[in-house]
């Protein structure tokens, strides 16, 4: 088994990992709605399209590439960094797509930019998905200690702090996207930068699985390949009818919703609500740049205190404090620019906060799923798949519902300067009333849900039942 000092080194190569997803993630979810209305103008019915199929993709993908995972040989899926060591250079080329137009955004067809965005938005999800299973299950199997896998969520967390610093990057590079050559050499740059640090990742993330196996493999130990004694539609079904599954997936949807509204509305509803010259230049771009960074800081510090309440605690108080801050800020209206910048920081928080939490609950789930069903190998990717089946629709549904409400107050107008001052008036009052009462109607539907999840005082995990019934590698 892997002594002390490895385990540390391993949760720096995780980290690594998290510093190359944070870059290319944080600035895609950031900048590709508004990139594509407001530079390319994509017409509406183009993004809704793109956009379900988008969410298609989304339900296909996760369960099929997590079977393919957890129970093949290939190269390319035998360990989980050897996933992320070979899909690294592809998934830092899909974040490019998205910022070179396929030729002249005001000459050319409607159909040349909706195939754009469905080409960027797929081959993007693809390789987010193959590269985030990886992610996901080598913070489950690096290690099964509770207290050693907070340590992992503050050292990744740190991680992602560093990764989230690109949009700051390319908010100051680009002058707040108005230099857009600039923006798409930066992106390159931060492409590249990414991809460095995935592969290291790729190169030294080994879980204590894969450790084992290699300590067998010198005593003479013959090669033990990975398969699941179920098909793929049982492993499904055992997953996701287990009723602590069904808690967070249903919790955890909810909040991907609120959160990809949050991620990709931020910077237009603060364009369009806060006027410029309002606040300085350089004040918006640390504005947004801490959007991304505020949340990375609050649970690197504070970590500890997690620790101590256990994360059920720490989601719980977190959904009741965004539900009565939307609603205590929609009682007393849009007082100032700062009280809403303030209002809007203190929402991202905590929801990227409370996200940082969600491995430690798929992971109990995954731990408790190899006991409660004796497999020999763990169905990991199969849980994290399961998951993100039911989740990722609400990453299109978000922006599809939110772009239609807009547009129904005249956004699409507002673009080509043919709203006049009573329908802007209008328009500001809905992004304002959608600011505050999303979170309290997600909240409470969030709160419920989480109601239901049992496993919650876990403080550790008993690894000789697991390695009992687990003896393969990864």
């Amino acid at each position: 088994m892997a002594t002390r000092e490895s385990l540390e080194n391993r949760i720096v190569a995780v980290s690594a990992l998290s510093v190359g997803f944070g870059l290319i993630t944080s600035a895609f979810s950031f900048y590709y709605v508004k990139v594509f209305l407001n530079f390319y103008h994509i017409e509406e019915s183009w993004f809704q399209f793109s956009q379900t199929l988008f969410l298609i993709w989304n339900a296909i993908n996760d369960p099929l590439f997590a079977y393919f995972q957890d129970s093949t040989n290939f190269r390319c899926s035998r360990t989980r960094r050897e996933s992320v060591l070979y899909a690294a250079p592809f998934f830092a080329l899909s974040f490019l797509v998205p910022w070179f137009p396929w030729g002249d955004p005001e000459s050319v067809q409607p159909w040349v930019t909706g195939i754009h965005l469905i080409t960027a938005l797929c081959f993007w999800d693809t390789m987010f998905t193959y590269v985030g299973l990886a992610y996901s299950c080598l913070f489950t199997e690096m290690t099964k200690d509770i207290s050693e896998r907070y340590k992992m969520v503050r050292c990744t967390q740190i991680g992602s702090l560093l990764g989230s610093s690109s949009v700051f990057i390319l908010q100051y590079m680009s002058s707040q996207l108005e230099d857009f050559q600039a923006f798409q050499a930066t992106s390159i740059g931060v492409a590249v930068i990414s991809c460095i640090f995935m592969m290291y990742c790729g190169k030294h993330a080994h879980t204590e699985r894969e450790l084992q196996h290699d300590s067998d493999m010198q005593c003479g130990k013959p090669r033990v390949t990975k398969f699941q004694e179920y098909s793929y539609f049982t492993l499904s079904k055992q997953i996701l009818f287990n009723r602590d599954f069904l808690a967070f997936v249903i919790m955890n949807f909810f909040h991907e919703f609120y959160r990809a509204f949050r991620s990709n509305f931020f910077a237009i509803f603060a364009d369009q609500l806060i006027a410029k010259g309002a606040i300085p230049a350089f004040v918006r771009s640390v504005f947004y740049g801490a959007s991304t960074t505020c949340a990375k800081l609050t649970v690197i510090f504070g970590a500890g205190v997690a620790s101590q309440l256990g994360y059920y605690k720490v989601i719980r108080y977190s959904q009741i404090i965004i539900m009565f801050s939307g609603l205590l800020y929609f009682l007393t209206g849009p007082i100032n620019h700062w009280c809403l910048m303030m209002f809007m920081l203190l929402d991202s928080c905590l929801v990227d906060c409370v996200s940082s939490m969600f491995n430690l609950a798929v992971s109990d789930v995954a731990d408790n799923d190899v006991i409660r069903y004796n497999r020999r190998h763990p169905a990991t990717s199969m849980v994290y798949g399961i998951n993100a089946l039911v989740v990722k629709p609400a990453i299109s549904l978000s922006p599809m519902l939110v772009v239609s409400i807009l547009n129904s107050y005249g956004y699409d107008r507002l673009k080509d300067g043919k709203l006049d001052a009573t329908e802007i008036g209008g328009l500001n009052s809905v992004m304002f009333n959608l600011l505050c009462l999303f979170p309290c109607v997600i909240g409470c539907v969030q709160f419920c849900s989480w109601s239901f999840y049992t496993i919650r005082e876990k403080k550790s995990f008993d690894m000789t039942l697991y390695v009992g019934v687990a003896d393969d590698p990864v």
